[in-house]
């Protein structure tokens, strides 16, 4: 079997620091060199079930909702009388 080149740089990094910089989307050779130190650590499981708690979490904050609520109570205002007639 064929021996995997791993990065002196990830071999350093904890498991947690590990699966973190992963979840933070990595591309090219960090993409890969981070692959490669979860395949020898065994980390696919902990992986998967980080990934499936970050997608579950929301991309805006309440204020986001809060400020569209706003904008549809003011338009439903200025507009209120036009709508029933």
């Amino acid at each position: 079997m064929a021996e995997v080149i791993r990065s002196k740089k990830f071999q350093s990094y904890s498991d947690e620091k590990i699966l973190s910089c992963y979840l933070d989307k990595p591309r090219g050779e960090n993409l890969h060199f981070l692959q490669v130190e979860i395949n020898e650590r065994g980390l696919e499981s902990e992986l998967h079930c980080r990934q499936a708690i970050h997608s579950k979490k929301s991309r805006h904050s309440p204020l986001y909702y809060v400020f569209y609520l706003l904008i549809l109570c003011l338009f439903l205002g200025r507009f209120s009388n036009q709508l029933s007639q």
